[in-house]
């Protein structure tokens, strides 16, 4: 019992530790996110402020274990939001490039299909170990006289 909370706990601490990561890259590097949000989303920038934000919170939550389920919903959430934008960046063949200190979205790039094919399947490996967060501890009675 104690080895599973300590292997929870070290669970926990590497993705919420990702996701608190991640979202402060939002913030150090704005216009790379910004290239990867799909055209139709009206306000790129406010879109990666947003989604920066949420992860760096409900990353630092899953860490602490009174807030953990609720941070790990919150972030399956998330990750059902943002799952378009990996669609966008597999169907259009998205990259970023760098030039004159801006990234820009290129779409149509023939070197990034498989890379942008397997952000798809880490989404749910991600959501995965979420809910292994988020659900609830087990409800089984003891086996015994």
């Amino acid at each position: 019992m104690v080895i599973k909370l300590i292997k929870k706990n070290i669970v926990a601490g590497l993705i919420g530790s990702l996701f608190a990561a991640a979202g402060v890259s939002h913030f150090l590097s704005p216009n790379f996110f910004e290239a990867i949000v799909p055209r139709w989303v009206p306000s790129p920038s406010l879109a990666n402020q947003i989604s920066g934000a949420l992860e760096i919170a409900l990353g630092c939550a899953l860490l602490v274990p009174a807030t953990r389920r609720k941070a790990a919903w919150g972030l399956i959430v998330l990750l059902a939001i943002v799952f378009p934008a990996n669609i966008d960046m597999f169907v259009n063949n998205v990259k970023v490039s760098s030039g004159n200190g801006e990234n820009i979205r290129v779409e149509g790039a023939p070197d990034v299909w498989v890379r942008n094919l397997a952000r798809l399947p880490l989404q749910f490996v991600l959501a995965y170990l979420l809910y292994r967060q988020a659900r609830p501890k087990s409800s089984r009675l003891p086996v015994g006289p």
